[in-house]
């Protein structure tokens, strides 16, 4: 994901991506052969390309695919307002005051969604991976087939006989 093309509107061309994907397969086709950084390259772009065609914010994306993992739910939250003035204050005083109470309720169901999100992530993740790994294995199948099927039509030469 390091030089994808953005288009005007900042949204990923999902076809530009998909004849990336194409371009590198069809390059490496009769090789057969990806390092593990490739197929991580490949599934990082088939992993844009279906967040660009659920419509996605990419920013949302960036950060699931982060390292750290910001982007799931915390139970220890911090408590803040957009009002200003004297209202503001107030307001994060009985929030404060009230957390302990609502804690109660939520931290458990905060832990298990948290824990479910991050399944859920490295589930969709390594499931992508696995179905790039799968159509490369496929596609070289697929030459080796069309290979040995050109060679069983050719026409057997004669050994000088």
């Amino acid at each position: 994901m390091k030089d994808l093309d953005f288009v005007k509107d900042g949204r990923i061309d999902v076809a530009l991506v998909m004849a990336r994907i194409r371009e590198k397969v069809r390059g490496r086709r009769d090789q057969g052969l990806y390092t593990d950084e490739e197929v991580e390259e490949l599934t990082a772009l088939k992993l844009q390309a279906f967040a660009d065609e659920a419509e996605i914010d990419p920013d949302l994306l960036a950060r699931l695919m982060a390292v750290d993992h910001n982007w799931n739910i915390a139970v220890d939250f911090r408590i803040e307002t957009h009002r200003s003035g004297w209202s503001g204050p107030v307001i994060v005083f009985v929030k404060k005051l009230i957390r302990p109470f609502v804690r109660l309720y939520t931290d458990n169901l905060f832990s298990r969604q948290a824990q479910i999100n991050l399944y859920l992530r490295y589930l969709c993740h390594h499931l992508v991976r696995e179905m790039v790994r799968q159509q490369l294995e496929q596609t070289v199948l697929r030459n080796r087939i069309e290979r040995l099927e050109k060679e069983l039509a050719r026409p057997p030469r004669d050994g000088g006989a």
